[in-house]
């Protein structure tokens, strides 16, 4: 076999979606054109603000003042691309008077590529965990989505596709998610990964029992859920180098599962096991009793699909508005985010009723719910000054939260001179390619001089493999894998799905020390601070500069005067200048979204 570095590195879907695009709308970002209900963008924005504002006056809450640009710029920019505005972006946005700046800055970055590359980094940790391994599986994946994304694909027609995702990995990414740790999911745990992911029901918690506290929820119906991928084979072919990785429909294995009951007691014991496992999966019932037809096991998932996105299934689209108000909030108006069930009540009901209903009548359109949700009053809030009373799900101020590593680490590599951050891509990804390609001709000459065949060996397709990976954008690699790196310090037994930066010391200590940090405090050729000096003469327009390129803001008063009073003495501020950008990364302000 090749290495385990290959190995991980195949396990992470190798490929572009080759079909054709199925847009929403293709309409500009942005229209504000109606919907089937006849609502706009603005009647949306206008509808979160009334029910906001109704549970404001009944429990007597005094939101926060509306947010100041600079605070309001750093969000969006955080909210949409995963990252701060550049000096110039910053500075544009700043000196503008245009009184529709807000709403025109929100259209144009969620019309950018860096959108879909953020919220497929939302999207595709549920599915698949973050990893600390230099040739990730998941990137791939995540590259599909956000592909998908961009291109303005329906999110219902992306959850069909990861459902009912079929073939091998070099072909479509989507059925990455039907993998982990170098093998198949089981069924049972790719059924509840799904729902909860993908529907915000977590049906697994009655795998072995029923459901603790939820009724509609027996232990028969996560049988019968999971009974719809019963036919469906996730297939690793460890013989293949680099190995595949496939998924299909088998309709012939639930007649050798009903063949091996009749025969259980001529059965080894491993093999009553394993039907003592399967006869419990083998009648597909959605959660409100729908049955798949018994005698065409191979469309049992494309059913189970229609059901989970269908018109009549109003908990998928809840939970989807759910999921996409709790990224641009950080608390979800059902929370958790992904556990709904009659014990967790939503903060506003009214208005996510409103929000999956126009998300259905919206086509599904990802981005134009976004949008509404971003140019509300209440979004729009500053984190400062909040009333007393208020609790986090009245959203009565935007809240204080830490970035996401993704955030993190793309907001400190935001910052490098692009030539500065192509070097740690390119050392890192060309590295591991060429030790790749050396263990496999390697163990292919081996093969060979011993005349043996176990292995069959393909290098067209390791190259192949190659000039996809490296097609994908250097610097958003450089961030999943980085941040898989940081999460991986964790000492979280779930790690894999922790959103920030405030789990462990060893993390802390990762980014005060870590190469990433150090490069853009110095000022070495290229840096942030030679960049600044060379730009800008004026000592003020340089500590601006500085203050604008890392927190999006000028400095206050006090800073100002404080800095002063720091350099006046030195006859080479220079040294107390790279101090000063590592003190303004290692803020709380800089490691948070408010």
């Amino acid at each position: 076999m090749l290495g385990a570095l290959l190995v991980a590195a195949f396990f992470g879907g190798l490929a572009l979606h080759t079909g054709p695009s199925v847009r929403a709308q293709d309409k500009p970002a942005g229209d504000d054109r109606t919907t089937t209900t006849g609502a706009t963008e603005a009647d949306l924005s206008a509808a979160i603000d009334r029910e906001t504002s109704a549970v404001w006056a009944r429990d007597s809450i005094t939101p926060a003042k509306p947010s100041s640009d600079a605070e309001f710029l750093r969000r969006a920019y955080l909210n949409t691309v995963g990252m701060p505005p550049s000096y110039d972006e910053a500075v544009t946005f700043l000196d503008s008077d245009d009184k529709d700046k807000r709403a025109a800055l929100i259209n144009t970055l969620v019309a950018d590529p860096r959108f879909g590359r953020h919220m497929a980094n939302n999207w595709a940790v549920l599915l698949n965990p973050r990893t600390a391994q230099v040739l990730s599986g998941g990137t791939y994946f995540a590259d599909w989505l956000a592909g998908r994304i961009n291109d303005g694909v329906s999110f219902d027609q992306v959850m069909r596709e990861i459902i009912t995702a079929r073939g091998e990995m070099l072909d479509n990414p989507a059925v990455v998610p039907w993998f982990r740790d170098g093998q198949g999911e089981r069924i049972t745990d790719m059924m509840g990964k799904l729902t909860k992911s993908l529907m915000g029901v977590q049906i697994q918690c009655a795998e072995c029992h029923d459901h603790p506290y939820d009724d509609n929820i027996p232990q028969s119906a996560f049988q019968g859920m999971t009974a719809f991928l019963t036919p469906t084979r996730a297939v690793v072919d460890n013989n293949s180098q680099p190995l595949t990785a496939t998924v299909r429909e088998d309709a012939t294995v639930i007649k050798r599962i009903f063949d091996a009951i009749k025969q259980y007691d001529k059965l080894r014991k491993d093999q009553q096991a394993q039907v003592d496992f399967y006869r419990l999966y083998v009648n597909p019932t959605t959660l409100d009793g729908v049955k798949a037809p018994a005698e065409q096991p191979e469309v049992w998932r494309d059913r189970l699909a229609a059901w989970w996105l269908g018109k009549d299934n109003v908990q998928t689209r809840r939970y989807v508005a759910n999921r996409l108000w709790y990224m641009a909030f950080g608390t979800a108006i059902v929370s958790p985010v992904d556990d709904f069930n009659p014990m967790n009540e939503a903060s506003h009901p009214a208005l996510l009723d409103t929000l999956a209903a126009e998300l259905l009548a919206g086509g599904w359109d990802m981005r134009r719910l976004y949008r509404a949700i971003l140019k509300s009053k209440t979004w729009q809030l500053s984190s400062e000054g909040p009333a007393a009373k208020a609790e986090k799900w009245h959203f009565a101020a935007y809240p204080v939260r830490a970035l996401s590593p993704e955030q993190f680490l793309t907001s400190l590599i935001g910052l490098m001179d692009p030539a500065q951050s192509k070097q740690f891509v390119d050392t890192a990804l060309s590295g591991s390619f060429t030790a790749a390609k050396a263990e496999y001709q390697r163990r292919a000459a081996e093969q060979e001089k011993a005349g043996s065949t176990k292995y069959t060996f393909d290098l067209a397709r390791l190259e192949r493999f190659e000039k996809r990976f490296t097609a994908i954008d250097g610097r958003w690699w450089l961030t999943r894998y980085a941040a898989g790196r940081y999460v991986s310090l964790s000492s979280d037994d779930e790690n894999t799905s922790a959103d920030g930066f405030s789990l462990s010391i060893d993390q802390a200590l990762a980014v005060m020390n870590g190469e990433f940090t150090n490069s853009l405090a110095g000022s070495g050729p290229s840096t942030l601070l030679d960049r600044v000096l060379k730009r800008h003469k004026d000592p003020g327009e340089r500590l601006d500069a500085l203050y604008l390129s890392i927190l999006s803001r000028k400095p206050t008063a006090a800073e100002r005067e404080r800095w002063r009073e720091m350099i006046k003495d030195e006859k080479n501020p220079l040294p107390m200048a790279e101090d000063l950008i590592y003190a303004l990364l290692t803020t709380t302000e800089f490691g948070t979204d408010h």
